[in-house]
């Protein structure tokens, strides 16, 4: 067998299984065809999963900062106040079982839609929540001094966790 063949991996008859991982596209094809695997969520390389659960703890301590903040803000009702901390503990918590099902996602592969979705929900709901807090914070000047380092904080590490994990 004498074929000419150009750059790349060339594998020819394979008696079993071939396995191939990346860190980013895997491209296969041969002369008639070409498949391309784009991971849009999940990880694309080890050190972007890393980041994300670093984003992740950094977001959830965050979140803790301002619930405290918030305990501590004259201007708004205890009820109020009552209401908005358990919204922010409860996300402490979710945002923990994101970073659990983030962590568990293989690298360079498209993970389980299921927990994909799951990731994505729970960040979208930490940016609702944030949203919730500075509307808040337009209410009540007392609280809004209090609250804004901590949002201000917790945006960009919401930013990047999102962008890590494919979600735009």
């Amino acid at each position: 067998m004498s074929e000419t063949s150009k750059g790349g991996f060339n594998i020819g008859s394979v008696g079993g299984s071939v396995s191939v991982t990346a860190g980013g596209d895997v491209v296969a094809g041969d002369k008639n065809t070409t498949t391309t695997t784009t991971i849009t969520n999940g990880f694309k390389q080890e050190e972007d999963k890393q980041q994300f659960v670093r984003d992740i703890e950094g977001l959830r301590n965050a979140l803790r900062e301002l619930q405290s903040k918030i305990q501590e803000a004259a201007g708004v009702s205890q009820d109020d106040k009552d209401k908005i901390v358990a919204e922010v503990m409860q996300q402490v918590t979710a945002l923990k079982t994101a970073k659990e099902e983030a962590d568990s996602l293989p690298v360079a592969q498209q993970g389980p839609p299921d927990k994909s979705r799951r990731v994505a929900n729970y960040l979208d709901t930490t940016k609702t929540l944030l949203d919730k807090i500075n509307e808040l914070g337009a209410r009540a000047v007392e609280i809004s001094a209090a609250v804004k380092p901590y949002v201000e904080k917790a945006l960009p590490l919401l930013l990047s966790a999102r962008m890590l994990f494919g979600i735009p």
